[in-house]
């Protein structure tokens, strides 16, 4: 993987966990490589997939940046063995979630290194190539799954703004769990703004595991 960037320092760090001593860590890259990967997805479906429609769009796009889909692609790379940690690393078996979170700094790093077209090539190499982009998913019950197999109150839905005219508008809604807003949605209608919301809280619970 060292052949593809021109500054291997940038690898270095992309593969640099928190808890090393290192004075670089990859979480940084991390979340550039999150937005990367989002806007790669996003105009591969809408290329790919010309007659679905927002709400397909939506669930497939979920399928794809899910943890466990990044923890593959990650496999691909063998990034689970390259991975450095502390030597105090609580967890020395390497989690999906921070497998999925070092092929995102990798991703970060290497738009940082090369730029948007190669950085797309490589995702489509390593992620799209490879994973079928699947819409029967609904966050929403994912979400409330995920709530009752941990025995946590259900999530609640709240719309906190709508704005357009009447005949167009546009919702942002939040999902409630516990007392905190885990995820918020945008979108020009209810169900599709809170299937957005649920499938970001299910990214932040995700990547607590």
């Amino acid at each position: 993987m060292e052949r593809l960037f021109s500054r291997p320092e940038l690898l270095l760090i992309a593969l640099t966990h928190k808890s090393s001593a290192s004075v670089q860590s990859n979480e940084r890259f991390e979340f550039l490589g999150d937005a990367v990967i989002e806007l790669s997805v996003r105009f591969n479906l809408v290329t790919d997939y010309p007659l679905a429609n927002e709400g397909e769009l939506t669930r497939m796009k979920i399928d794809l940046v899910r943890k466990d889909t990044l923890a593959r692609c990650a496999d691909r790379l063998n990034l689970r063995t390259q991975i450095i940690t502390g030597s105090d690393f609580r967890n020395k078996e390497i989690s999906d979630s921070l497998a999925a979170d070092t092929y995102e700094a990798i991703v970060g790093a290497l738009f940082i290194d090369s730029g948007i077209e190669k950085t797309f090539l490589f995702l489509k190499q390593t992620l799209l190539d490879h994973e079928e982009a699947n819409c029967s998913g609904d966050p929403k019950t994912l979400l409330q799954e995920y709530c009752q197999a941990r025995k946590i109150p259900l999530p609640e839905y709240r719309v906190d703004l709508t704005a357009g005219p009447s005949h167009a508008p546009v919702f942002d809604i939040s999902v409630i769990i516990q007392g905190s807003v885990l995820g918020t949605g945008h979108a020009k209608s209810k169900k599709v703004s809170q299937e957005l919301a649920a499938a970001a809280a299910l990214k932040v619970l995700e990547g607590e595991i």
